[in-house]
């Protein structure tokens, strides 16, 4: 188990595991050869099983690498029954030792684990499975453990800065120095408009996990009770922008059909004992992200992401602190207008943003909105009534889409 935990905030605990690719390089020298199933390398192993009955399959819990020597196989056992109970039974794969109780893998298991993407390995009978085992358990434990060891030290970093001896010797001996550059790169997760947490949030976490490790170099990556968060380290501004839009591809991949992914790229921070600026800054955008439109952002069908040098005017907004004085500007600019709206069941606040938008062009808006320009004259007309403004004004005009922004902001 992955113990999320610093001295300065909770804890809890999350699975982590490593994939069947990781572990085929840990023992290529024990000749577990594959042999079905290659499109299922990527399943996660999060402890191994001997199995050599059905009964005893039925006590899998989801996640192991199983073992079978063929010694409880009979006529009403086939090696195909066995290896179809213990997919079944959500094992990530199956390792066959091949000997006196099984001579070789038939065909009909291939077929199977082939069109299942369930890998299957071969080991000679010369070779002992204990063996095996044993270093894929101790690989396993010895993630865990670093994981931990990450987790907190991030954690420590982000929220308790000036403890330095909570973080800075520990991300050191993983080669992380105290003069690199960082990166803190924020992942949330929605379905319906609530941020995923618990055990999915620690499902995603940890496939993410696998597949940074196995694909990429100066990455940690941690979970926050409602996000998953990134720390990119000595990358430039080029390489970091490729490798976080690789990893939000990766990422809308794996979420379900309901859920999205918003990821936030912070800006480039110098210093380890600097981190936490990103990782605050980070938190802005995200909180921003998930509310409303940001300029600059990138959209899919699974999700959005944003860069720091991207948001525009939003990059000087999100470093204001004095919320009494935004909210009295909103109360001079658009706040009345977002009032009339609720009492009134209205939309001038969308037919407003919207000519904002395009420039002060009726007919842009109108095409946007898909209605008559006639319409959207009156209710630009009402608007400038309510709020009492000339938005024929330019200064008025940048008052108010500031205001909009403004707002947007005070809501998150």
């Amino acid at each position: 188990m992955q113990l999320i935990t610093g001295s300065c905030g909770g804890e809890r605990c999350i699975n982590m595991a490593v994939t069947l690719r990781e572990i085929i390089k840990q023992v290529q020298h024990l000749e577990m050869k594959l042999v079905a199933g290659e499109t299922g390398l990527d399943h996660e192993v999060s402890w191994t099983h001997m199995v050599d009955s059905d009964t005893i399959s039925a006590f899998l819990q989801g996640q192991e690498l199983t073992f079978t020597t063929g010694l409880g196989l009979n006529e009403n056992l086939t090696l195909l029954r066995l290896v179809k109970e213990v997919w079944r039974n959500k094992a990530s794969g199956i390792v066959i030792n091949t000997g006196p109780y099984i001579s070789e893998i038939g065909q009909d298991v291939i077929d199977f684990a082939n069109e299942k993407g369930f890998p299957v390995f071969e080991v000679p009978w010369k070779v002992r499975m204990a063996e095996i085992m044993r270093i894929i358990c101790f690989a396993i434990t010895k993630e865990q453990q670093n994981a931990i060891e990450v987790a907190t030290a991030l954690n420590n970093a982000f929220l308790c800065p000036s403890q330095e001896e909570l973080y800075v010797s520990a991300l050191m001996r993983k080669g992380y120095f105290t003069d690199s550059a960082y990166t803190v790169v924020n992942v949330c997760v929605l379905e319906d408009n609530d941020r995923v947490t618990g055990t999915r949030l620690e499902q995603i976490l940890s496939k993410l996990s696998s597949h940074i490790r196995c694909n990429y170099n100066g990455i940690l990556c941690c979970a926050q009770d409602k996000q998953i968060l990134l720390v990119l380290c000595d990358y430039s501004d080029e390489a970091c922008r490729k490798t976080t839009e690789r990893i939000f591809q990766i990422l809308c991949r794996m979420v379900c059909q309901k859920e999205q992914i918003f990821v936030s790229v912070s800006k480039q921070i110098s210093g380890i004992r600097q981190i936490y600026k990103s990782y605050q800054f980070a938190e802005k955008m995200s909180d921003l992200l998930c509310v409303c439109q940001v300029p600059g952002e990138q959209s899919t069908d699974g999700g959005k992401i944003i860069f720091y040098k991207d948001l525009g005017i939003y990059r000087v907004l999100l470093t204001l602190t004095d919320k009494e004085a935004i909210k009295e500007y909103l109360a001079d600019t658009v706040a009345p207008l977002y009032e009339y709206d609720e009492m009134n069941h209205s939309d001038l606040v969308r037919v407003l943003q919207c000519y904002l938008a395009n420039d002060c062009s009726v007919k842009s808006a109108s095409q946007e909105l898909i209605v008559h320009r006639n319409t959207i004259n009156y209710k630009i007309g009402k608007a400038a009534e309510i709020l009492g403004k000339n938005l024929s004004d330019f200064d008025v005009r940048f008052q108010l889409r500031l205001g909009f922004l403004l707002y947007q902001m005070n809501e998150m």
